[in-house]
């Protein structure tokens, strides 16, 4: 999948930012926010907006539009948000009632009704819902009865809770022209029609609600509507409304309003007690984002070409998103001063309207049953790169065949560790027959050099198949030696580490918690040997220095120990024989303690000396390969429990049949996309050479807390056979106790995306200033000027 824009696309976002700068613009929006008004009157921005054909990008020149894609508009959509533009109108307008006229609607209509709305002349609304008739619009009792000439139809109903219809001057009217709402023929007989909102038997009635934005109900009382304002075919309506509900569900327009929110919330400034909160929900806002782009991107491609399940997981949760952000800076203290105030208003009324996300563009509860119709493996990936789809497949191929008869003795798999960590592990050997050591190492060293892209395959699969094994720990190591050069020490090991003939354990490695050392001349002398000469261990007694110390390694297995120490005031990275006397293991429960004692590190054994740069990225790779695995962990314990709940019966029905069993699995499958999109985007980041530091953090903050929800989901729906060998899901859930804390718990990691957030390290663009737009003609302005963008 692409996470970048194109060079032309970035160009576009820019100009348009600096159209929305204009000075007619600025003091519309300023108008607005200095008016005081709950629910002011937008159209005099529009109509500026529109005069810059600035609301229709995507629509063809002869109606007004700059004949741009839909990437291009969703780039004009996000701005506008950024620029502090109430997003509803434009909602309506353009991107709903535009899109069915362009997608249905009859030359002659299109000609005589696109070009006012692009113009911002003219608005609309939609009027679908009824009193009685809410999610299940099929349910919809408004009739549209054809005239005796034929020339028009008489509409009688009434339609409620429309936004915005008490200024507009259309509507699109979901009706129906035959068959009868039964059950058998409810989907029939429903037809599409622009009303003319000022014309004779409408009545327009306020409905008053909490949020700023007041629902309206629309009385049709014998409404004429020529024929020639049908839009499609008659008794076409349901098909159209279904095929178009991808466009309401791309979840940008609930991410900008998340976005806006929590930048909103960091602009009045945030207690330190308040940093676990700030850096969870900055990462999946950024995530929340990248789900929505990539509907996007497959929107571009046509509307047969959207994941139905996709779409709902994107409207699911970045409206739940956005619902629970405005919840929390509802809990932070209220900003004082008089620049802050804007801000705090902003989120008074966002907590007014965040009830009211999850059930626009379909509920919540809608939402997760289209996910839960879907394929046992979840959510598809057809946009993964062809190579990496062939790695991963050989890769899952081979490690099913090596965990055949894994759980032939029920005591050993449930009472024994839940995987072997070094070399012990069965698909050690299958991964490296393929060749997946050296997936990370340079050619010139006889690796395959496919970046840590292919690292994460492997590490995900890894994680899928329920194993752990030594592949972390020689990937990482490979970094390190290429970090230090051909001419470092360690650079020769390379190319055994790509033959898989060396495994290292280099346990919960911290590379910003060197061991300290000290000078091997403490150690009192072997014998009576002199300083220079060989000791009886082979070492000599005036070199190196020695660890003490407890540290966090896998086990006994490996063949090289990787250490993070500190020599000569800097931090250097020491590769040392495992069996090299000087460190105590103990078995504490299922976990091993290693205390160092006396370990001597020799000059040889220090392979790099990485500078601070370095060992950002360093730290930053080996996050999203932890971050990778912890992501298959979750999916195989989800695919395991769906596969279970499919097959097993009660009452007479799978469990997959009930929906409290069908609605966690389903919001568990659309959250693992977020951690997918966040996991991936950060590898894509490393290997292009740009700061991943944070996006690191982020990603792997989301898959720590999505594998402990989700492997204790899944033992949950498994009842309790999932406590035993019978089903896998039990490994799943012992693994995650110890890999989700593996290189630090969720609670340190949030705490340090936060402080990188609010020092404004970004890796990716999410806020377009650290504070909000303000009255006074200021334009929004970059943190971070190089944007990379969202994925197309």
């Amino acid at each position: 999948m692409d996470f970048v824009f194109t060079a032309a696309q970035d160009a576009f976002r820019k100009d348009i930012r600096a159209e929305l700068a204009a000075p007619g613009i600025r003091a519309e929006l300023d108008r607005l926010a200095l008016s005081g008004d709950r629910e002011p009157d937008v159209r005099p921005l529009y109509r500026a907006l529109g005069r810059r054909g600035l609301l229709a990008v995507n629509w063809p020149s002869q109606y007004g539009g700059r004949d741009t894609g839909l990437v291009e508009a969703s780039i004009v959509a996000e701005e506008l948000v950024r620029a502090g533009v109430p997003d509803t109108l434009h909602v309506n307008t353009i991107q709903i009632v535009g899109l069915f006229l362009l997608l249905a609607g009859s030359p002659d209509l299109r000609s005589r009704r696109l070009p006012d709305l692009a113009a911002g002349r003219r608005f609309a609304s939609v009027l679908y819902t009824e009193p009685e008739a809410g999610s299940d619009l099929a349910g919809l009792r408004t009739t549209a009865v054809r005239e005796a000439s034929g020339d028009g139809y008489l509409l009688h109903g009434v339609k409620a809770y429309s936004l915005k219809s008490d200024i507009t001057d259309l509507a699109l009217c979901a009706a129906r022209t035959g068959g009868t709402g039964g059950t058998e023929d409810r989907y029939q007989g429903i037809s599409l029609f622009l009303v003319d909102l000022h014309a004779p038997g409408v009545r327009r009635e306020t409905i008053p609600g909490i949020a700023d934005e007041q629902f309206h109900r629309v009385v049709l009382d014998g409404v004429r509507v020529p024929a020639a304002d049908r839009v499609g075919a008659e008794g076409a309506g349901w098909p159209l409304l279904t095929s178009a509900l991808a466009i309401e569900r791309t979840g940008l327009d609930y991410a900008l309003k998340a976005e806006r929110w929590y930048a909103a919330a960091l602009d009045g400034g945030l207690e330190p007690d308040e940093l676990v909160e700030a850096g969870r929900y900055g990462a999946a806002v950024e995530a929340a984002r990248l789900l929505s782009w990539r509907v996007i991107g497959q929107l571009a491609g046509g509307l047969d070409a959207v994941d139905d399940s996709l779409a709902a997981a994107a409207k699911l949760l970045t409206s739940e998103l956005a619902q629970s952000v405005a919840g929390w800076t509802a809990r932070l203290p209220t900003p004082a001063g008089a620049p802050r105030r804007h801000a705090a208003g902003m989120l008074e009324a966002a907590y007014r309207e965040a009830p009211g996300l999850t059930l626009s563009a379909g509920t919540s509860e809608v939402m997760l049953q289209i996910i839960a119709v879907g394929d046992t493996d979840g959510i598809g990936h057809p946009d993964e790169e062809p190579l990496l789809r062939q790695v991963r497949g050989e890769v899952r191929r081979r490690l099913r065949q090596a965990t055949a008869d894994r759980d032939r003795d029920p005591v050993t798999a449930v009472h024994g560790p839940p995987a072997a960590h070094d070399d012990r592990c069965p698909a050690w050997p299958a991964l490296v027959e393929l060749g997946a050591p050296g997936f990370e190492v340079p050619a010139e060293a006889g690796g395959l050099d496919l970046g840590l892209a292919g690292s994460l395959a492997v590490c995900e699969e890894l994680g899928r198949a329920g194993l752990s094994g030594p592949y972390r720990g020689v990937a990482f190591t490979a970094d390190v030696l290429r970090t230090a050069g051909p001419d470092g020490a360690g650079w020769e090991a390379l190319s055994r580490l790509a033959a898989g003939e060396i495994t290292v354990d280099c346990g919960d490695f911290a590379l910003e918690r060197p061991l300290r050392t000290r000078a091997a001349t403490d150690v009192a002398p072997d014998d009576d040997v002199r300083p220079g000469d060989a000791r009886s261990d082979g070492l000599r007694s005036d070199s190196g220095r020695l660890v003490d110390g407890p540290v966090a390694l896998d086990g006994s297995g490996a063949g090289q120990l990787l250490l993070p120490v500190h020599v000569d005031g800097v931090t250097a990275l020491a590769l040392v024989p495992a069996d090299r006397p000087g460190r105590r293991a103990e078995r504490i429960g299922p976990d091993t303690v290693v205390t160092l004692e006396g370990l001597r590190i020799e000059p040889s054994d220090i392979v790099c000396r990485p500078s601070d740069a370095d060992r950002r990225a360093l730290t930053a790779r080996h996050r999203i390969r932890q971050a990778g695995y912890l992501l298959g962990l979750s999916r195989g314990g989800l695919v395991a429990a769906r596969a279970h709940t499919a097959e097993r019966q009660q009452f007479g029905v799978p469990l997959h049949d009930f929906q409290s069993i069908a609605f966690r699995l389903a919001e568990t499958a659309a959250r693992l996309e977020l951690v997918r999109l966040a996991v991936y985007r950060a590898a894509w980041l490393a290997d292009e050479g740009r700061s991943a530091e944070r996006a690191a953090v982020d990603a792997l903050g989301l898959a720590a807390e999505a594998v402990a929800r989700t492997t204790a989901v899944a033992v949950h729906v498994c009842g309790t056979r999932g406590l035993t060998a019978q089903l896998p899901v039990q490994r799943y859930y012992r693994l995650a106790r110890g890999e989700a804390v593996r290189l630090g718990a969720p609670g340190r990691l949030w705490r340090e995306a936060a402080r990188l957030r609010l020092a404004g390290r970004d890796d990716l663009e999410m806020l377009t200033r650290p504070t909000l737009t303000e009255p006074g003609g200021r334009p929004p302005r970059d943190r971070n000027t190089q944007w990379t963008g969202g994925p197309q």
